[in-house]
């Protein structure tokens, strides 16, 4: 048990780690006391910074979370942990790491959620009416049929049981190499096609671009991509324009809106796949929004349903705890294949995959890449890693995913939608806004005080963990955060839907955001 003062000023479990977090701003000459002796901070540190609980001799580890980030360059008990105090650390992975299967934490639950079952044994959590374009040439064209269609069918009056008419404008689709570039875009319009998620289907083409419907159905047939909805496509060129495109759409939307509705039913906790994410880190997410996330990954998974874990960028340096739980040497050998790629490619590019640190992940006290991963590898629970995925590939096997992709938020949740994420549990320290088209994105804050700068923003306050007053512990908020996921996978509307936060942004083969 932490002596109060010391939960007043620190995050930490001294018993695995030598650093500790400010959870506050601690003045200089300031004495804390702490069960192991007192530490005496000699120089301001600021919220969120981390100090030394000892002295670190040089060339010892520096450790938090029970790992470690870095190597002391020489630092005294009390002192500052900054980027000139520290050397980086690299992991060996040519070697072959032990693996050891991980328990499952938590017995199975009969628990269950409102859904909309599937014919393949899937489960919705929402029902879209989705109006897709093959490409750039087309998105307008799709994005003013959505939007015409919404104005002049009341979904929540008139046609209940959808949750709306929405498009999925992007920049993909032509003017391209036709090879790896292409191959993800169909994938990922092929998976949204076939999302649980999604009631009823209007494709939208130009007619003469790479991926025209005649590509695109080709693609569907060859995937075995049969849609048990409503499906209808339209070619631009060939409808004689804009107008007459949408003219022709609206009719297909009106009577798709009355045949395709679908009932909700009492789902298993199994149909769940759950895709996790982190935007606009802070030096407390690994701490409190990550971990509870994580927690909330580890009831799914004991219960055989899914968790997705993705942005490479953002396991470097942690890569080694992940693949000491790879299920077996596939996984871990495909695993590091997506390493490999992202590290060749950022090296062919002169990419420093470190420059994920962006300016304020570095002002809230993630001094480097390393410790960064060990907080956002939390989000993944504790389970084994069931499988590694390609971007937007479907998971297949129940257990924790984890994907190929990038840092960037929109085109990791895109990713994992495609995959098959029917919820997405989001963690952010700055603060971030951003949803997905057709699933819910329930976002969960690190601290109290971002929960209430933001709270029309933010579903989840994961920052009760540091309040003096809580007795809330990391499993407790995780039991709650819990709870809210199968809420909203029941209809609960994420701030996110409220706020009409309907982003679709894939990522493009070729390119490198960290």
């Amino acid at each position: 048990m932490l002596h109060p003062q010391y939960k007043k000023y620190t995050i930490v479990d001294a018993k695995l780690d030598n650093v500790a977090i400010a959870t506050t701003t601690i003045s200089a000459k300031t004495e804390i006391r702490t069960t192991g002796g007192e530490i005496c901070i000699d120089n301001k540190i600021e919220k969120g910074m981390r100090f030394a609980l000892r002295d670190i001799a040089l060339g010892e580890e520096v450790i938090q979370y029970g790992h470690p980030f870095a190597t002391s360059k020489g630092i005294h008990k009390g002192e500052l942990i900054s980027p000139e105090s520290i050397e980086n650390i690299h992991h060996d992975l040519s070697q072959d790491i032990p693996r050891k299967k991980a328990p499952l934490p938590y017995p199975p639950s009969d628990q269950t959620f409102s859904g909309y079952p599937t014919r393949d044994g899937r489960a919705g959590t929402r029902n879209w009416l989705l109006v897709i374009p093959t490409s750039q040439c087309a998105s307008q064209t799709a994005q003013l049929l959505a939007e015409k269609a919404s104005q002049n069918f009341d979904t929540v009056k008139d046609y209940p049981g959808w949750d709306g008419i929405t498009a999925l404008p992007n920049t993909e689709g032509c003017g391209c190499a036709a090879n790896v570039q292409i191959d993800r875009f169909l994938e990922v319009l092929g998976n949204y096609i076939d999302h649980p998620n999604v009631g009823a289907v209007c494709v939208v083409d130009l007619g003469c671009e790479q991926t025209n419907y005649e590509r695109v159905n080709k693609y569907l047939l060859q995937r075995e991509i049969t849609p048990d909805k409503p499906f209808h496509s339209i070619t631009i060129q060939k409808a004689g324009g804009v107008q007459n495109t949408i003219a022709c759409g609206m009719k297909f939307i009106k009577k798709a809106l009355l045949q395709g509705t679908r009932k909700k039913e009492p789902c298993p906790i199994s149909k769940l796949v759950v895709g996790t994410e982190c935007g606009a880190s802070d030096s407390f997410s690994g701490l409190t929004a990550n971990p509870v996330i994580g927690d909330v990954v580890d009831r799914i998974v004991s219960n055989n349903g899914y968790g997705i874990l993705t942005e490479v960028p953002e396991m470097i340096g942690a890569e080694h705890i992940l693949l000491g739980r790879a299920a077996n040497r596939e996984v871990a050998d495909k695993f590091k294949h997506l390493l490999k790629w992202y590290k060749d490619i950022a090296l062919k590019m002169g990419v420093d995959i470190g420059d994920n640190l962006v300016p304020e992940n570095r002002k809230g006290g993630l001094i480097n890449s390393c410790i960064k991963s060990l907080g956002a590898i939390a989000k993944g629970g504790t389970t084994t890693v069931a499988d590694a995925l390609e971007y937007g590939e479907k998971a297949t096997r129940p257990g924790l995913q984890l994907m190929q992709g990038p840092g960037n938020d929109m085109e990791s949740v895109t990713g994992m939608v495609s995959s098959g994420a029917n919820v997405i549990l989001f963690s952010t320290g700055k603060g971030t806004v951003t949803g997905n088209a057709i699933v819910p994105v329930i976002k969960v804050s690190s601290t109290s005080e971002l929960y209430n700068r933001m709270h029309h923003d933010i579903d989840f306050n994961a920052g009760e963990i540091l309040s003096k007053s809580s007795q809330k512990n990391i499993e407790d908020l995780g039991k709650d955060l819990f709870a809210l996921t199968l809420e909203t996978a029941s209809g609960k509307l994420s701030r996110a839907e409220i706020n009409g936060q309907r982003q679709f942004q894939i990522w493009t083969a070729g390119k490198l955001p960290l």
